[in-house]
């Protein structure tokens, strides 16, 4: 659940308001969620700042995640009850009072549920073939797709994803890709990314020392010497891309260039430097959109062209 889920499902009925960066990204919020309304008293019952969600202090709570999840969706306890009988041909390792998959969900023999450090939940519709380790804490979203894959050290994956490969201690978002070998590891990975075979990104230094990113014109400690990259939405790295430790690609980038660093500009072609063509990237974005049976609404086709507008000033 996104923290708007959470919030509507812990105080049903309450008011909501939000205030954003700018004027822009504010009209796109309130577009995609009409009850939302802007921030315009002097005192609310509870604030929540974008500083208290920290993608290298979010990667160290999924297991909080995971237990909210729990408390707040009553009915997980009962797919637990109800997937017994279809057990068949998978093994767990640790206690299986902590393994929770929707009876919806398909696992093929040969997988291996570790739930010695934490929990697992497994969606409606997921689907995990043979041969995939998968650890807890973790949670798969509705309809995603678990290929011969080792997720470990408390990984979050969206809905409609297809992963592969590894990952450790990592947060996907919704309808991602990393469906091929290659590892991520300590990284947040935003909604509508594909990640090519054999991309990899580096979670640690050869020196040990604390990852710091590079946003913008801002350098930001992280204060923890494990954090991969952050990659922002509808971003493409492809086959074999190499992706230090600490990258940051900003949205709408699609990178060829074996070897990355620093920060990568939003709308970023090829290799920083180039930029992607504002018609061609909203032609490829709308198809790969409509594999899926997604539309790209027509107020966030308006804000993609403000931003790049904005970014090629």
């Amino acid at each position: 659940m996104t923290l708007l889920e959470k919030l509507e499902r812990k105080y049903p009925g309450a008011k909501i308001h939000y205030k954003g960066p700018n004027e822009d990204f504010e009209t796109l919020i309130f577009n995609r969620y009409p009850h939302v309304i802007p921030a315009n008293l002097d005192s609310y019952d509870s604030i929540y700042s974008a500083d208290s969600f920290l993608p290298w202090e979010l990667l160290g709570t999924v297991t909080s995640i995971i237990e909210d999840t729990l408390t707040i969706e009553k009915e997980w306890k009962r797919f637990r009850q109800k997937y017994k009988a279809k057990q068949s041909g998978f093994h767990i390792v640790g206690k299986d009072k902590h393994l929770y998959i929707h009876a919806g969900a398909t696992v093929y023999p040969g997988v291996v549920f570790d739930t010695t450090h934490g929990p697992i939940l497994i969606e409606d519709g997921v689907k995990i073939s043979s041969f995939s380790f998968l650890e807890g804490p973790l949670f798969v979203g509705k309809n995603s797709q678990i290929d011969n894959a080792r997720i470990t050290g408390g990984t979050l994956i969206g809905n409609q994803c297809r992963i592969g490969g590894e990952v450790e201690n990592s947060i996907i978002l919704d309808y991602t890709n990393k469906h091929h070998e290659g590892f991520l590891g300590h990284s947040f990975v935003s909604n509508w990314v594909n990640l090519g075979a054999l991309s990899t990104t580096s979670d640690l230094k050869n020196n040990y020392g604390i990852v710091k990113l590079k946003i913008g014109d801002s350098v930001v400690n992280t204060g923890t010497i494990k954090f991969g990259s952050i990659i922002g939405p509808f971003t493409k790295l492809a086959i074999g891309v190499m992706s230090n430790t600490g990258t940051v690609f900003d949205i709408a980038s699609n990178i060829v260039e074996s070897r990355i660093q620093g920060y990568v500009p939003p709308f970023t072609w090829i290799r920083p430097g180039g930029l992607y063509r504002l018609e061609e990237f909203l032609f490829d974005t709308k198809k790969i959109m409509a594999r899926r049976s997604i539309n790209l609404f027509e107020f966030e086709d308006f804000y993609l062209r403000k931003l790049y507008g904005k970014c090629t000033e």
